[in-house]
């Protein structure tokens, strides 16, 4: 599987992640698929968490331009037959990491559309006493 998102300059493969005691953390360099707590793959009815890093030791990483994708913008999944899935950007939004957690949109139920949550760290909140970002930018595409 593989995602393109030609505004931001993002495109590249897919790899399946499982969260560790509910927290998503996707190695660096990577596009991730997050499977379990309900999530379908990208491309499925169902919502499908899709992460990457937004820096990487200071260095720009896979999301590094996620915050500037907009309403309206276009993501394509192909599935691993190669065939695509059209998600326009719905919403975005940066959010505390434990509002992210609790995000219906992310985790909720969804049984009728193909929606993918886009999530990265967000770049301009700052850092948590323990070193980890305060906040997250979410972006909610669904297919139509």
């Amino acid at each position: 599987m593989s995602l393109s998102a030609p505004s931001i300059g993002v495109k590249g493969s897919l790899r399946r992640i499982e969260a560790r005691n509910g927290v998503v953390n996707p190695p660096s360099g990577r596009i991730t698929w997050v499977s379990g707590y309900g999530r379908v793959r990208p491309g499925e009815v169902g919502t499908a968490v899709i992460a990457g890093h937004v820096a990487n030791g200071g260095r720009p990483d896979v999301f590094y331009r996620l915050q500037q994708i907009d309403r309206g913008d276009k993501v394509t999944v192909y599935d691993s037959d190669g065939r695509p899935v059209v998600y326009t950007v719905t919403s975005t939004r940066v959010a505390t990491k434990s509002s992210v957690s609790r995000d219906s949109a992310v985790w909720g139920r969804n049984g009728s559309v193909r929606r993918i949550a886009l999530i990265t760290c967000d770049d301009d909140q700052g850092y948590r006493a323990d070193g980890h970002r305060v906040a997250n930018f979410v972006a909610i595409a669904e297919a139509r």
